[in-house]
């Protein structure tokens, strides 16, 4: 996924979640390629509220209903849209992304917002819905995997306050699983709710 595709799929997410989107997923049995890690997906903690002082220490991206910390190096990213703050890997073209968008009083939770990210998925490949996981204590959706021949994903959101949250980390095909798990077990713990 490109960056300038993260505030498109923000708003399709919020106008699909606002205009009763289809409970029906995309099947994600072709979610993962067979050049990921034995096709699986890296695992998210079951709780990734640890102590900021224990992850990431780079850039703080601040939105007005969340903050994460980026990894340390990451550069402040283009900001592509108001409702998305970002950071880039200056040795990739990887990057992590918070963004915030309306949710047109959608009270979705965290597997059927999952289960609408699929279904209204923009990428060439569909990442897969993985279980429910949790962010500073909220529950939220998880998907993961190749949307592109050259692209992971690793995308993490709720609602609330009505807004659709998404915590988005992009890979490109040079990164590793291992690197990739290293990124999250750094990011993940230093989400905060506002």
């Amino acid at each position: 996924m490109h960056r300038a595709t993260v505030p498109a799929l923000l708003l399709t997410l919020a106008l699909a979640t606002g205009c009763g989107g289809s409970d029906d997923p995309a099947d994600p049995a072709d979610a993962s390629s067979p050049t990921a890690s034995g096709g699986a997906s890296p695992s998210a903690p079951d709780d990734a509220s640890g102590d900021p002082q224990d992850g990431a220490t780079g850039i703080r991206l601040t939105m007005p209903h969340s903050t994460v910390v980026a990894p340390e190096g990451w550069k402040q990213g283009r900001q592509l849209s108001s409702g998305e703050r970002s950071a880039e890997d200056p040795d990739s073209i990887s990057f992590v992304s918070l963004g915030e968008i309306e949710a047109f009083g959608s009270g979705q939770g965290a597997d059927e917002l999952g289960r609408t990210r699929i279904a209204s998925n923009m990428s060439p490949r569909t990442p897969k819905l993985l279980p429910v996981t949790t962010l500073d204590g909220v529950p939220v959706y998880h998907v993961a995997g190749w949307v592109t021949s050259y692209r992971w994903t690793e995308e993490f959101g709720a609602v609330r306050d009505d807004r659709i949250v998404t915590l988005v980390f992009s890979f490109d095909e040079k990164v590793s699983p291992e690197e990739r798990q290293q990124v999250l077990d750094q990011v993940l713990p230093t989400f905060e709710w506002r």
